[in-house]
């Protein structure tokens, strides 16, 4: 018997009696256990830990007992479903052309797909059938796809290997604007889609509340838009937790800071906003089947208390493409490579500032990076001054203190040294500190035993321009 005739017939059986179809990894376990293998190969057939795969079989075995009136094991599930499907041949096998509708839902016979495989639809879009395609897909608020320069050892390998290999719950990428964290979440995408049953991209750009990022979420991942939603946040968040349990979904959050305060230190919420944290922290904690990216200028302070190399949840934070920038420079079409090395540390790699320089120095030294160097202090055009406003105004005063006295620098300074020379206390300098690095405002490195901080040239510019303007 043919296995993908076995899972066409089992699926309407579960679309019949439940409503819905199975699930992609539910599909991988049953037809994988249908040919003989045992749990540490499905895991590793379906990019899956064996534990996961195993409660997620247990469920199955669960729902197909149900549905069947059988007990149905991993042992015995391929002749049980061999017995029924032979023994119900005449009532519940259809021709190519024939359909079957019980109650209010068609379901298709053999060799029709009443959906594609892989389907783009928006949460505004009316099902009327109640039938789910397979994957659902909603990437309306997501960036073009455009030129990428992903490289040896790239963050983008760090996220889709935590993402598709090990089974990350929630993964915070952060970096101020131009670092890519758009376009890697963007061009991750393709490489990890058949491994997700539906996929959102969610702009927070315009400060919406939780509630209505709730609802955006249930109904897409429902397929529905005449859901009937409770107006507690609690029940909203169940609901959705039990989404996650039932699908592989991936979320994608972007324009996260903007739920976040200005004026204080990094990762607090908005007035009105904090209940966002009890969303990532249930994402995080409780174990589900999907993952949710976030993508921040700063981290969720919150997220920073469960943050661990070893588990669900995931830090990245970017500054710069390093070597890799010279593609950037060389589409641009720039001379004097050897000072390329130069012009890219003084930008810290970051593509979007690189871009934004290069058009200054096509146009005001002839492609020449060596002139332009010539010209200290560096330059800040009129595109590149107001992105580092935007992130100068998010400082609290004590960080806007601490950054201050760091830009008057000329050599990296310790701790100790950058204390002595600032007000406050050493307690509020410590939390200055730390936040500015969340922030990726500051640098620093070990220098022989001792951790010493400095300051991007392009950021100390803009911060001597703000205390001294011209």
């Amino acid at each position: 018997m043919d296995i993908q005739d076995v899972l066409q017939w089992t699926d309407d059986r579960v679309l019949a009696k439940k409503g819905k179809h199975l699930d992609s990894l539910q599909r991988c376990i049953l037809e994988q256990v249908w040919q003989g293998h045992k749990y540490p190969e499905i895991a590793k057939a379906c990019n899956r830990s064996e534990d996961h795969i195993k409660q997620v079989a247990r469920e199955l075995w669960k729902l197909l007992s149900d549905i069947l009136g059988e007990d149905v094991k991993k042992s015995n599930v391929r002749s049980i479903l061999e017995k029924l499907r032979f023994s119900n041949i005449s009532n519940l096998w259809f021709t190519q052309d024939s359909v079957q509708k019980i109650g209010n839902i068609n379901f298709c016979g053999e060799g029709r797909h009443c959906s594609e495989k892989i389907k783009y639809r928006s949460p505004s879009t009316t099902n009327t059938d109640n039938i789910k395609p397979e994957n659902l897909y909603d990437l309306r608020d997501a960036p073009e796809l455009k030129t990428f320069y992903n490289y040896p050892n790239s963050p983008l390998t760090a996220l889709e290997n935590s993402i598709a290999h090990q089974n990350c719950r929630l993964f915070t990428i952060t970096g101020m604007t131009g670092t890519g964290k758009s376009a890697i979440a963007r061009h991750l995408i393709p490489q990890i889609q058949t491994q997700f049953d539906r996929i959102i991209w969610l702009s927070l750009r315009t400060s919406p509340p939780l509630e209505t990022t709730l609802k955006n979420l249930i109904q897409f991942l429902s397929d529905r838009t005449d859901i009937n939603i409770s107006a507690n946040i609690d029940a909203q968040l169940s609901i959705l937790i039990e989404y996650l349990r039932d699908n592989r979904c991936l979320i994608i959050l972007d324009d996260v800071q903007q739920i976040l305060s200005s004026g204080q230190l990094a990762g607090h919420y908005k007035p009105g906003y904090e209940n966002y944290g009890t969303l990532f922290k249930l994402i995080g904690e409780i174990p589900h089947n999907s993952c949710l990216i976030l993508n921040s200028w700063e981290p969720p302070s919150d997220i920073l208390t469960f943050t661990d190399d070893n588990s669900a949840v995931r830090l990245l934070q970017l500054t710069g493409l390093g070597e890799a920038a010279t593609e950037i420079l060389r589409e641009k079409g720039l001379l004097d490579e050897e000072y390329w090395p130069e012009l890219i540390n003084l930008y810290q790699g970051n593509p979007l500032w690189l871009k934004l320089v290069a058009q200054t120095i096509n146009n005001l030294f002839g492609g020449r990076v060596a002139q332009y160097l010539s010209y200290q202090p560096v330059f800040l055009s009129d595109e590149l001054t107001p992105i580092l406003q935007q992130h100068y105004q998010r400082l609290s005063e004590i960080e806007k203190q601490a950054i201050s006295q760091l830009s008057n620098e000329i050599q990296p300074v310790s701790f100790t040294q950058w204390m002595a020379k600032c007000q406050g206390s050493q307690r509020e300098l410590c939390k200055a500190i730390q936040s500015l690095a969340r922030r990726g405002m500051i640098e620093k490195f070990i220098c022989e035993t001792e951790t010493v901080f400095t300051i991007p040239p392009v950021l100390k510019q803009y911060v001597k321009m703000v205390a001294d303007p011209p």
